[in-house]
């Protein structure tokens, strides 16, 4: 093309853009002042975009529950005509779990691939069709790590981790192959980096070669426990949680070496530390650590399982607790901090309806109030009185 075309293409778009906008001018521009290779894009003016507006704080909410055990008279009492159905003893705890940004328990049973009986204690073998009450519910994440994820051997393992994928739910505590301490999951932006560790195998240790159950099951060793911590920082984690299946069952007061090994946790990065195992709810503290405070949960008790005052002589295996921890990041200096805890406590109702058992977890300050569309008798309202006032005892710093 000529330059003298160029010229009149050229005045003929500077005329056009100089009519269409009243906020910028162009000078008129002269033969001399364009260059023939001057594009109209370069010609075009730009309107200066106003800067994008972000939000000063990212909040979250994570909420975890106890142990979800599976006795032979819950078995049974979940027996439908099409399979088993264990979706109403969770009724009135899934608008809990629903409005969670993200939802954690431990399941502590065992599944067989093999054609075998379901059983309760000592060795569970459960139906599969919990784990869809469970997903149903709005849990995301499973601890798979507890003292009986050997009671179905190598092929239990495995089967739970099948059977968890198959309903894309998310788990941390075992693996197929390949050692995987921990699980970070994206929340709302915030990468929470999740452990679970198992303390103790029943005895069971010789269901696995030595490779097998260091690659299979996350247990606990401090020095790995430490690594693992510092790895999950390296990969992104912004926000370290620790479950941990550890204490002595029954006892309703931490053990030295609980006390001990949370402490030393806290030192070396974690944020949190929440434990089951014990079946009570255990006390519960603030480490402080010099430049951050943080709060240990010695054990959530039972979330759902047949354990209770007439079948083991203790009332507190009746009663559990469910966390919700409100996490805030702060997306100026990208700081991500526990701003509070808020416990639930549960309680777990069993009652017979036409000669079977049924069982649902409560929410107790709903039951108390009124608020649960179920019918409750003076009885069972004075248990969860009792129940309420032990788990407040228990978590004294937390619950007003």
């Amino acid at each position: 093309m000529k330059r003298g075309m160029r010229y009149i293409i050229a005045v003929l778009i500077l005329s056009i853009l100089s009519g269409c906008s009243s906020i910028y001018t162009q000078p008129e521009a002269s033969q001399t002042d364009i260059d023939e290779n001057v594009t109209r894009e370069e010609l075009t003016p730009t309107l200066e975009q106003p800067p994008e507006t972000v939000e000063k704080n990212t909040e979250i909410d994570i909420l975890f529950a106890g142990d979800i055990m599976l006795h032979m008279p819950q078995i049974n009492s979940a027996k439908v005509s099409f399979g088993y159905d264990f979706t109403p003893p969770f009724q009135y705890v899934k608008p809990y779990v629903e409005k969670a940004d993200f939802a954690i328990a431990n399941i502590e049973t065992s599944f067989s691939d093999k054609d075998k009986p379901f059983s309760g204690f000592p060795l569970f073998n459960s139906p599969v069709e919990i784990l869809d009450a469970i997903k149903l519910t709005g849990f995301d994440l499973l601890s798979t790590a507890n003292n009986h994820v050997l009671d179905q051997g190598k092929d239990g393992i495995i089967k739970m981790i099948d059977e968890i994928d198959k309903r894309e739910l998310l788990y941390v505590g075992t693996s197929k192959d390949i050692y995987t301490p921990y699980r970070i999951v994206d929340v709302e932006g915030i990468k929470i980096g999740i452990m679970t560790y198992a303390f103790y195998l029943n005895g069971l240790n010789s269901r696995l070669t030595d490779d097998e159950r260091g690659r299979m099951i996350n247990i606990f060793e401090e020095k790995r426990a430490i690594k693992d911590i510092e790895n999950a920082k390296a990969d992104g984690a912004e926000f370290i949680i620790l479950f941990l299946h550890w204490g002595n069952e029954y006892q309703t007061t931490a053990s030295d070496y609980q006390r001990q090994t949370a402490k030393t946790l806290a030192e070396n990065g974690a944020d949190i530390i929440i434990g089951s195992h014990p079946h009570v709810i255990q006390d519960s503290e603030t480490i402080d650590v010099g430049n951050k405070k943080v709060n240990v949960f010695y054990s959530l008790g039972n979330f759902y399982s047949n354990q209770r005052k007439e079948t083991m002589g203790n009332s507190l295996t009746e009663d559990g607790a469910m966390l919700n921890l409100h996490i805030v990041k702060d997306n100026l200096s990208n700081e991500v901090k526990l701003e509070r805890v808020t416990p639930i406590p549960t309680w777990v109702y069993k009652r017979k309806t036409n000669e079977k058992n049924e069982y649902f977890i409560l929410p107790v300050k709903d039951a108390l109030d009124g608020n649960l569309d179920i019918d409750l008798p003076e009885g069972v309202l004075t248990r969860l009185k009792k129940s309420y006032e032990d788990t407040s005892t228990q978590l004294n710093l937390y619950i007003n």
